[in-house]
């Protein structure tokens, strides 16, 4: 589908599907118009250029996987890092909720991590929670972000600044990396933040790396 829409798609994907939600990770999706606008120090043309595209395959997409698979999603986010040609999809169906079996102690330290890196970035999380956690992904959902000015921007429609919010955002945890591979004793290989604007929340998701760290 997103070849038909794009007139490429990516070269691998790698799908995960955990209760109420599904998570695609792709590797090398950027398109040769994509690669023209980033050349051109145009990269906020190809974001927006994306987005558009996305939003209308979510219109055919949603539905289509929600037949095949037998639950009823509404919601579609989507992140990408286009230095590293990588993006990530998640759908998800906001009346189901799967509960992981997460280490108290684990969960304790990561939430501290999260608030303590966050609060350099954007408003201090009401809740956060593990949604999925598995030797190959984490992902983190984390409730009532944004602050009030933040919910202006949005309702006003200026998509360019929560933009460039979000990259700078995602370049903080990127800085501190190190630190989460040592509370996961994993390398990760790659990161991403999915807003919900509508919602007041977003998920964080790192991807991991098949080795593991050096204690």
């Amino acid at each position: 589908m997103l070849k038909r829409r794009f007139g490429k798609g990516p070269e691998a994907c790698n799908v995960i599907l955990k209760g109420n939600r599904l998570y695609v990770y792709m590797r090398n999706f950027i398109t040769p118009a994509e690669e023209v606008l980033i050349k051109q120090d145009k990269l906020e043309l190809a974001v927006n250029f994306r987005s558009a595209i996305i939003n209308a395959v979510t219109e055919e997409y949603l539905p289509e996987v929600s037949k095949v698979l037998g639950i009823s999603f509404d919601y579609f986010f989507h992140d990408w890092n286009y230095d590293r040609n990588t993006g990530i999809l998640l759908l998800d169906h906001s009346q189901l909720d799967h509960e992981e079996n997460i280490d108290n102690s684990f969960e304790r330290n990561l939430f501290s991590l999260i608030e303590n890196v966050g609060s350099n970035y954007y408003k201090k999380p009401a809740s956060l929670k593990i949604v999925k956690l598995t030797q190959n992904i984490c992902a983190i959902e984390s409730k009532e972000v944004l602050l009030p000015l933040e919910r202006l921007v949005y309702e006003k429609g200026n998509a360019e600044l929560l933009i460039h919010q979000a990259w700078e955002i995602k370049k903080g945890y990127w800085r501190n990396k190190v630190l989460f591979e040592g509370l996961f004793n994993r390398l990760i290989e790659d990161m991403f933040i999915m807003w919900d604007y509508k919602n007041n929340r977003n998920y964080l998701v790192f991807i991991f790396n098949k080795l593991y760290t050096m204690k």
